[in-house]
């Protein structure tokens, strides 16, 4: 009996002891101290081999924008577990990521790896909104020779659409948008904007940067706009795919919409320190300088 108990005393230190290691691990990723997280997982991962583990461990890798090895951990989860279909979404996802921070040979050499998984990932979960927005991004902004598809992404619309009817006219107005349609893509995006109200918690970041361009591009909403663009700058990581700088910009369109010259001042300024070429935003500061003292 004594060993028995002995052996229910180990096995539950054993649990407490995993759930603590897993809680102290969630804390570092929620104040995005990765580097730390990361040397916790890989000590945990030496005596485990616990999927949920390897998962964060990726996400980690992700949000340090470390693409090689987040996409070794999502291969391999893949390969492993292949009927699960968040492990393809995030394989999927971290082969873009890579492929646009790499030059177009290499991006082109991961193209079909991209679209398998990503493919795979919404066949497996077709009511996923990030999997359907991801096919509409990935058939809009591929060439037609690498499999690009205006009706494809279309269809994958109208499936958010079902989903999700912010996300679906959303992504309405982007393919418009894409397409040079200009009047389709502004009455797919207002349209998106009447159903602001009836939003709920917001889960998929990337929706906070959509929201705020759109309040931005046609200066309706103003503060709402602020609002959810300052909420994606707040919860950015890398993984989010649009660059900091973008939302940066966004927000000195947003102020300068809203006749706040200060505001719009600063927030080209920390575009243009991230990238001092970026044509738009160099565009946008003679927009701004060219404001009067309480907007124009």
């Amino acid at each position: 009996m004594k060993y028995l108990l002995f052996s229910l005393v180990f096995t539950q230190s054993l649990v407490c002891c995993a759930q603590n290691m897993e809680a102290e691990i969630d804390q570092l990723i929620n104040e995005k101290k990765y580097a730390k997280a990361q040397t916790k997982l890989l000590s945990q991962l030496h005596f485990t081999s616990d999927r949920d583990m390897k998962d964060k461990l990726g996400e980690v890798y992700g949000y340090q924008g470390k693409w090689d090895d987040a996409i070794a951990i999502y291969k391999e989860l893949t390969n492993t577990y292949p009927q699960v279909a968040e492990y393809a979404f995030k394989y999927g996802g971290v082969l873009a990521r890579k492929a646009q921070d790499s030059n177009k040979i290499v991006a082109l050499g991961l193209v079909g790896k991209i679209k398998e998984n990503l493919k795979k990932a919404a066949t497996l979960n077709p009511k996923s909104v990030g999997m359907q927005w991801a096919l509409v991004d990935l058939y809009v902004t591929l060439p037609g020779i690498l499999g690009g598809s205006t009706s494809k992404a279309f269809d994958h619309a109208k499936k958010l659409k079902s989903i999700s009817p912010i996300d679906g006219y959303l992504a309405m107005g982007y393919i418009h948008e894409y397409d040079r349609d200009p009047k389709k893509a502004k009455d797919n995006y207002l349209y998106a904007l009447r159903l602001l109200d009836d939003l709920g918690n917001i889960k998929r970041n990337q929706l906070h940067y959509q929201i705020g361009k759109v309040c931005g591009e046609y200066g309706v909403k103003l503060e709402k706009g602020l609002y959810h663009m300052g909420e994606y700058i707040k919860n950015y990581t890398p993984l989010d795919g649009v660059p900091l700088k973008w939302a940066y910009f966004r927000m000195a369109k947003l102020y300068r919409k809203k006749e706040d010259k200060p505001n719009a001042q600063k927030w080209i300024a920390k575009t243009l320190r991230l990238d001092g070429i970026l044509k738009p935003a160099l565009e946008e500061q003679e927009k701004i300088e060219a404001m009067g003292t309480l907007g124009s």
